[in-house]
Order: C-alpha cells, then sequence, then structure tokens
C-alpha cells in the first residue's frame, strides 16, 4: 500500500477488526513515537532485548536458586532480584564492549535464541494447553 494510505486502511481496520474508532492519527497510525520519525527499523530492538533478558532472567535462577527467586517474586518482593541485578548487570554492563561479553559475564554464554524459544515454548505450551 502507498504511505498515504496507511491512516485510511488503519482506521479501518481497526474499527472491523478490533471495533474501534480511531479519532486522529495520534492515536491510530502514529501512536508510536517510533514511527513518526522512521524508525521502522528500531522494533527487532525490542526483540533482541527480549531474548538477552531471558538469558539474564536464567542466569538468576541459577545463582540465585530458582525456588528462591520465583517465592520472592510471587511475594511481590523484588529486591533480590534487583540487587542481583545491579550487582551483575547495571554496575558493569557499560564496561563491556558488546551485550555477548556482558552475558558471557552474566550466565556464561552468548547471546542465544534458544533460552528465548524454550521460554515461549513453556509459557504457551501451558497456556493455550498444547501438551495435550
Amino acid at each position: 500500500m502507498a504511505v498515504e494510505e496507511v491512516p485510511r486502511v488503519w482506521n479501518e481496520r481497526m474499527l472491523r477488526d478490533l471495533g474501534l474508532q480511531v479519532t486522529d492519527d495520534a492515536q491510530g497510525c502514529l501512536q508510536d513515537i517510533h514511527w513518526s520519525f522512521g524508525a521502522i527499523g528500531y522494533f527487532p530492538s525490542y526483540t533482541l532485548g527480549a531474548i538477552m533478558a531471558t538469558q539474564i532472567y536464567n542466569a538468576a535462577e541459577r545463582q540465585l536458586g530458582k525456588e528462591v527467586l520465583e517465592q520472592s517474586i510471587r511475594e511481590g518482593k523484588f529486591s533480590l532480584l534487583r540487587e542481583w541485578l545491579a550487582e551483575k548487570v547495571h554496575k558493569v554492563g557499560s564496561l563491556y564492549p558488546s551485550p555477548d561479553e556482558l552475558l558471557v559475564s552474566v550466565g556464561g554464554e552468548k547471546i542465544s535464541p534458544q533460552p528465548f524459544l524454550a521460554y515461549l515454548r513453556k509459557k504457551y505450551s501451558a497456556l493455550y494447553e498444547l501438551d495435550k
């Protein structure tokens, strides 16, 4: 579709697919700040962040103990994870020349999609009862 068609098509699909009336482009096709200045290629960085976050969280589980960490989170107590992140990531993150080197320091491996894919399989298999 041509760029000029985006607002019209967006509004039509929002109404048809979700029943939502879009009042203006700021609430519609330009609702994400990245789009308005052409940073469409920025979106893959969200996925890379999720991939790295999974590896970091897995390292926290191994180092702090999975049950201990899960229990503290269930209780709404995030200080254990926050303190671990401060020590292992926040204080030293900028000292590493690449995300790979930080991830190796934190969890022993370079960036890999495998832990994230395992997380997604586990989450959505349970959510949608895919293993039954």
